[in-house]
């Protein structure tokens, strides 16, 4: 043990070097998100039905980021990883994007890759986009990228690579959106993960080491194919998850089960070039689970409430951890958002990072084991369906707007069940891919030290009083908890905590006087694949806007004191009740 704590106390000083000098090699960096992924679905979380060795091997050597949140859904999500900012400063809130729509993330905004790019990263995106394909200029070879090898859109077939979109009027399209940068890949017949894997390793042992990697790998999984469909583990691998009662988790789980496999080929790969000593990777997944509704997966996020697209902790609040061989392992329960990794990441390959942006820099922090520099996340801010937005300050999140058709109860209990012995985690981790590659640079697992982390991870509800009527934002009343003793959302102090809703509603009122508008939902039949031998192309050549919202002004900013109350449009609840609570 005195070797090993040698050998963090090393590592943590060249890594603080690193941050700070410019002589030392920037690590490579291997981004990897997961798609849909709830908090329950990973075992060093605490789940005893899902098996994530790989992830399980990496996460308890590394930091964990147990209060680590993202947006509710996959545009959002990817918007403020890239850009730094939350994405009301772009347009790009609310529902995630159609492969249809001619909107994506404005072309004046400078994204992550290309930020890196200047430092000499060579940069490449392998999966899913989803920011924008109305137009080249809006794909991400065209925004900081080398290569893109993935899908454009937000979800495919497993099998086909085929994306079906159904308009809101019933209009259904389909067609490929599986691509080599520009090229469609009409002959591919790989399982979609394996074919995401396999070009992910292809660019590992094809990159020269001497240069500074940035490896976004944006999986498919464990996102449902296309609505209505089974889900689609691999066809050709024996189902490791047979002791899951539900049939429907059974699936999920071999979904999760094959990402975790292909995340431990890809730490091979690493380790097999020779660069794993000097890699960052960070896990995440972009939003919580949809464990209902038309894009379900069997995804938990117990013990949170909510699910995928609800500003519930359920919907935002995901598995994500660091991993370096020179980060003292970890479960850091500092503040921290998806938007941080800007310049996190930035700071880690030792540039500093001046521009106004939304995200952190969270690099001194998680070294050092220090407290969050963060204070507060902007959950969300909803300018259109029903109207709401979501805010935690401290340790308190206050939830306003018409929920209406939101996801707000607790979901997935009846699919916990297991009819068998679950496999052992600690032997499962012990003997993964990742634990043998980390033999090689001397890390070793304690069965005592990885039992205690997971452990630490767990959450705790110390508030034992359930409202008998789980609260539920309406335009006449909001709901207020304390996350800290209170994380399943279960205990609404809004009545009790005026003083702290007048000041976090005025803090909200400043992000809604910011936002830029989403504008309505404009599809356009020019984007059929059936027009473009069922493949989906872009379909617009020759865009020079400098934004591509379709509102191309900046929102003309109401106030909750300039406009009547009858609340006629949806997105003017918000606003009629910050007046209510001001008044």
């Amino acid at each position: 043990m005195l070797v090993q704590t040698l050998f963090w106390q090393w590592w943590l000083i060249l890594g603080v070097i690193t941050v700070s000098a410019n002589d030392v090699s920037p690590p490579h960096i291997l981004f990897i998100v997961a798609d849909d992924m709830g908090h329950n679905d990973v075992s060093y979380l605490g789940s005893d039905q899902i098996s994530t060795p790989n992830l399980d091997a990496l996460a308890t050597r590394g930091v964990i980021l147990k209060q680590y949140y993202s947006e509710a859904s996959c545009t959002p999500a990817r918007t403020a990883l890239l850009t730094g900012k939350y994405p009301i400063r772009t347009g790009m809130q609310g529902f995630p994007l159609y492969n249809s729509e001619d909107r994506g993330i404005p072309l004046t905004e400078k994204l992550l890759p290309a930020h890196l790019k200047d430092i000499g990263y060579d940069t490449h995106l392998v999966g899913k986009w989803h920011l924008g394909m109305s137009s080249k200029a809006f794909l991400p070879q065209n925004r900081g990228y080398d290569s893109h090898y993935g899908m454009r859109g937000g979800f495919i077939d497993y099998l086909s690579y085929h994306k079906v979109e159904e308009w809101p009027n019933g209009t259904l399209m389909f067609g490929l959106d599986f691509f080599d940068n520009d090229i469609p890949q009409i002959t591919e017949e790989r399982y979609a993960v394996d074919a995401l894997t396999d070009r992910a390793i292809e660019i590992i042992f094809g990159h020269n080491s001497s240069t500074p990697l940035f490896l976004h790998y944006s999986s498919c999984a464990p996102h449902a194919g296309n609505a209505g469909g089974a889900l689609q583990p691999p066809l050709y691998k024996k189902l490791g998850s047979k002791h899951i009662a539900n049939s429907n988790r059974r699936l999920y789980a071999e979904v999760v089960r094959h990402l975790d496999y292909s995340v431990g080929r890809l730490v091979r790969a690493l380790a097999d070039k020779g660069i794993l000593q000097n890699t960052l990777i960070v896990f995440v997944s972009d939003n919580g689970s949809p464990t209902s509704g038309m894009f379900r997966n069997w995804g938990i996020n117990l013990p949170f409430r909510g699910r995928k697209q609800t500003p519930w902790e359920g919907g935002v609040r995901v598995p994500a951890f660091i991993w370096h061989a020179g980060l003292k392992p970890n479960v850091w329960d500092g503040l921290m958002h998806i938007s941080d990794w800007m310049p996190t990441l930035l700071a880690a390959a030792g540039r500093r990072f001046d521009e106004k942006i939304d995200g952190i820099n969270q690099w001194p922090s998680i070294l050092q084991g220090q407290q969050s520099p963060r204070k507060e996340v902007l959950v969300s801010v909803e300018d259109r369906d029903n109207g709401y937005a979501a805010l935690r300050m401290g340790d308190y999140k206050l939830l306003i707007g018409n929920f209406t058709g939101i996801g707000s109860a607790y979901y997935g209990a009846e699919f916990l069940p297991n009819k068998e012995k679950p496999p052992d985690f600690y032997d499962s981790l012990a003997s993964s891919e990742v634990a043998k590659m980390f033999s090689t640079l001397g890390i070793t697992y304690d069965y005592g030290d990885v039992i205690a982390t997971r452990k630490a991870t767990l959450v705790k509800q110390i508030d034992t009083v359930t409202d008998q009527v789980p609260c539920i934002p309406t335009p006449n009343r909001g709901c207020l908890y304390n996350l800290k003793k209170d994380p399943a959302e279960s205990h609404d102090l809004w009545l009790r905590g005026q003083k702290i809703v007048s000041l976090m509603t005025m803090r909200l009122r400043s992000f809604w006087s910011q936002m830029v508008r989403r504008g309505p939902t404009e599809l356009n039949m020019d984007a059929d694949p059936a027009l473009h031998n069922y493949v989906w192309l872009t379909w617009l050549n020759n865009v020079t806007q400098e934004s591509p919202l379709n509102e191309k002004e900046f929102y003309k900013y109401a106030t909750p004191f300039n406009m009547g109350c009858e609340c006629a449009k949806s997105w003017q609840n918000f606003l009629c009740i910050i007046r209510s609570v001001l008044q």
